[in-house]
């Protein structure tokens, strides 16, 4: 019988690492693109100081596309849960215009925050991180 599950088990490994999903979108990087265009955070450190444990802080990364080409957001992700993001452009950003990322931060554990957000765009690289820096008050 534990033959059986054994094979099993490795069969299902075996048949599981060779499908793959056709209609798996793909991430659009700077690699792929001709005229990547480049970001520039007016503060890529956002330092919001003490607050209390399960109070929330609102902040807006201001940037400008300092590129030749329109800049194109393709996502923007969280590292952890107790940052949300509110919004990101999901229009083009013409070249020497700026824009904002607003993020609500939650300090969800007592002690010294360094928390970031990633921000994917057709620029060379193609992930830029900005910081969220602090320190949560509360009991632990």
């Amino acid at each position: 019988m534990k033959g059986l599950i054994i094979i099993f088990i490795l069969l299902s490994i075996t048949i599981g690492c060779q499908v793959t999903d056709k209609n798996e979108d793909r991430a659009i990087t700077s690699d792929m693109l001709e005229n990547p265009t480049s970001i520039e955070f007016e503060d890529p450190e956002h330092n919001f100081g003490e607050i209390s444990l399960g109070s929330s802080v609102d902040f807006s990364f201001k940037f400008k596309n300092t590129g030749e080409s329109p800049l194109i957001i393709q996502s923007v992700k969280a590292a952890c849960g107790c940052t949300v993001l509110k919004d990101w452009p999901k229009e083009a950003i013409l070249p020497g215009e700026s824009a904002k990322i607003p993020i609500v931060f939650t300090a969800k554990y007592p002690g010294d925050q360094k928390k970031y957000v990633s921000i994917i765009a057709n620029t060379r690289p193609s992930i830029t991180k900005v910081y969220l820096i602090g320190k949560a008050i509360g009991p632990e």
